[in-house]
């Protein structure tokens, strides 16, 4: 064989490898095991499990896993057994954890001074996490959220360089890890479809809710006329929201979706703190009711956008008769 043949065939082999090992992660690793069902298990359901008092305790979906961690600590215990695994951390500490919604897989956010890490960990061999370094930021920085959307397999971290402000870093099944530049760095909570690659977040400063698309880089603000933070969403992509005050509390809720647009469902009795709220408190409320909360009809909804209305049209005269005078 020539060796300009040699060089060709070396190469294309190296291509096929990669292609290989690409298509492996895509399609086994980080393949999505259920039809999307997330509902996931209770985070307080630990009776396969052994009475353990440290720490805060985390079960897979399936609840087969359960992982106790500490700043500086992971254990993972499988059902029905009391001996669990440690994992050793490498000298780091654990500023986030969290299983996957849909399979034994967890995401990790490891810090020390110097380096911020997201660590991929599979329940059934935890001691071999796939890490990935995030790089060109601040020390003692730390992730302290991630949102993941199961059916692209992308990951968005939320980072906090300091009080306050946060940066957003968007990871794939294929390591590509890079910042992505986002209209805030007041950054309250983060969500992403599960099977788009839509990322929503809220500036908790302005009270503007935002959602990026991260194939196409575009954004846009999201939210009704008003201050609002966003809660989550949820497997039918319906978004929540909640109209806040100056103070961060909480005063009506809302649900909609992209390209609908949003409508109030119920309201709080009481100004309520806003970082109390989680999506299935609120969903369960849609669903159930609540003492501390009151429907919103629809004559109630009619009564406000013609009260609005009116202001408008009381507005524009008055801006017209100044200009006559």
């Amino acid at each position: 064989m020539k060796p300009f043949t040699r060089v060709l065939s070396a190469f294309a082999v190296g291509i096929l490898l990669q292609g290989g090992v690409y298509l492996y992660l895509d399609q086994y690793v980080f393949a999505p095991t259920t039809e999307f069902n997330v509902a996931g298990a209770n985070k307080d359901d630990t009776k396969n499990f052994p009475d353990v008092k440290e720490g805060t305790k985390y079960v897979s979906y399936d609840h087969q896993f359960m992982a106790v961690v500490t700043e500086n600590s992971l254990k993972i215990y499988k059902a029905g057994e009391s001996d669990p695994t440690t994992v050793n951390l490498k000298g780091r500490s654990i500023s986030y954890f969290n299983w996957m919604p849909d399979r034994n897989y967890a995401i990790m956010g490891l810090y020390r001074s110097n380096e911020v890490v997201m660590a991929r960990l599979n329940a059934d061999d935890p001691e071999h996490e796939v890490d990935t370094e995030l790089e060109d930021l601040p020390r003692e920085s730390k992730i302290v959220d991630a949102a993941y959307s199961e059916a692209t397999n992308v990951v968005y971290m939320k980072v906090k360089v300091r009080e306050n402000s946060y940066r957003i870093y968007r990871t794939d099944a294929n390591y590509d890890t890079r910042r992505v530049y986002m209209q805030a760095t007041d950054i309250g909570h983060i969500g992403v479809f599960y099977d788009e690659d839509n990322f929503f977040y809220d500036n908790v400063r302005t009270g503007d809710i935002f959602m990026f698309n991260g194939v196409e880089g575009g954004w846009r603000v999201i939210n009704p006329p008003g201050r609002f933070r966003f809660i989550g969403v949820d497997m039918d992509k319906t978004i929540y929201i909640a109209r806040v005050d100056e103070d961060n509390n909480a005063l009506t809720v809302y649900t909609g979706k992209l390209g609908v647009g949003f409508q109030p469902v119920y309201k709080y009795n009481h100004p309520t703190t806003f970082n109390e709220l989680t999506l299935s408190d609120v969903k369960d409320i849609i669903k159930n009711g609540s003492e501390e909360t009151t429907k919103v009809t629809d004559d109630d909804t009619s009564s406000q956008s013609s009260s609005q209305s009116s202001s408008s049209k009381s507005n524009k005269s008055n801006s017209e008769s100044k200009k006559k005078s």
